[in-house]
């Protein structure tokens, strides 16, 4: 009997401390594990087996491991959650999934090949291949690995990132995305931070910046830096650039700083002449400190 209560006190940690990797609750913002009462039953499965090592400390379950509680669910080909005292064994304080990780807690999945989170720091991570977050409407990729900080509703791709929405993409050096309720009350990415190497590209044009924020309700972008803006081979340069993309109006600002003697500069090529073979930007604005 004992045995028995201990693995479903384990389960019922494993599901419990996966749900709020995503997104935790700061002052009135909702969490995704908010959408799933803790009076629900949990349901944890396994094609193969659950196995209790007490030396190494862990419960692993193998072959097709799942949690489920209410919309949450956790797949992998194994599961493991590991306590740190052979005295308290439900005292998990890390779970590890490994093998075709699928994580889903609507509005959103995530995928990867591992999975860790920390149950003290409320931090997670996915790393693997074909690393990538789906949402009905946006997608967000990595390159090395994706980190879910429950603190503050924030996913990060720390190393490479590309965000998609429609024929709209967002890539930088590092991408990060944060979850807030939308008009309807469902939880949705809100908003986007970029940093190094941004580059937003529209079906209209292509827009470079250091640095980015995204208000994805508003579909407004504000790069920062050394900017451009390419449409074919005519290109704008500044320091600043408010790309709606909602109404397809972009402005470039010299600097916000008017004590600056920075300019802002655009090279217009008529159109029977389709300006010259890999025209580039000359480069010739010095970005604001």
């Amino acid at each position: 009997m004992r045995m028995r209560q201990t693995i479903i006190a384990a389960a019922l940690l494993t599901l419990l401390l996966s749900a709020p990797a995503f997104a935790a609750k700061k002052t009135a913002v909702p969490k995704p594990s908010a959408l799933v009462s803790s009076a629900q039953p949990v349901e944890v499965s396994a094609a193969g087996a659950l196995v209790w090592n007490r030396k190494a400390h862990s419960y692993t379950m193998k072959k097709n491991a799942q949690a489920k509680q209410g919309n949450f669910q956790l797949n992998s080909d194994t599961l493991t959650a590991r306590y740190h005292d052979e005295k308290d064994a439900t005292d998990i304080y890390v779970l590890e999934a490994s093998g075709n990780v699928v994580l889903q807690s609507p509005p959103y999945t995530a995928y990867g090949d591992h999975a860790t989170y920390d149950v003290k720091t409320g931090m997670a991570e996915l790393t693997g291949e074909n690393l990538r977050i789906e949402t009905p409407t946006q997608k967000l990729t990595a390159k090395d690995k994706i980190t879910f900080d429950a603190q503050n509703n924030k996913m990060t791709a720390p190393s490479g990132g590309t965000a998609v929405r429609g024929p709209d993409t967002l890539t930088a050096d590092a991408l990060s995305a944060y979850f807030a309720k939308d008009a309807q009350g469902k939880l949705a990415v809100n908003r986007m931070t970029a940093k190094g190497h941004v580059v937003i590209k529209t079906q209209k044009e292509t827009v470079y910046g250091d640095d980015g924020t995204y208000d994805i309700p508003a579909q407004k972008a504000v790069l920062t830096g050394k900017v451009r803006i390419l449409q074919g081979p005519n290109w704008l340069e500044g320091t600043k650039a408010v790309v709606d993309l909602k109404t397809g109006i972009s402005q470039l600002f010299a600097t916000d700083n008017p004590a600056t003697e920075n300019r802002v500069y655009g090279v217009f090529y008529p159109k029977a002449s389709g300006g010259p073979k890999g025209a580039k930007p000359a480069g010739n604005v010095t970005p604001a400190p």
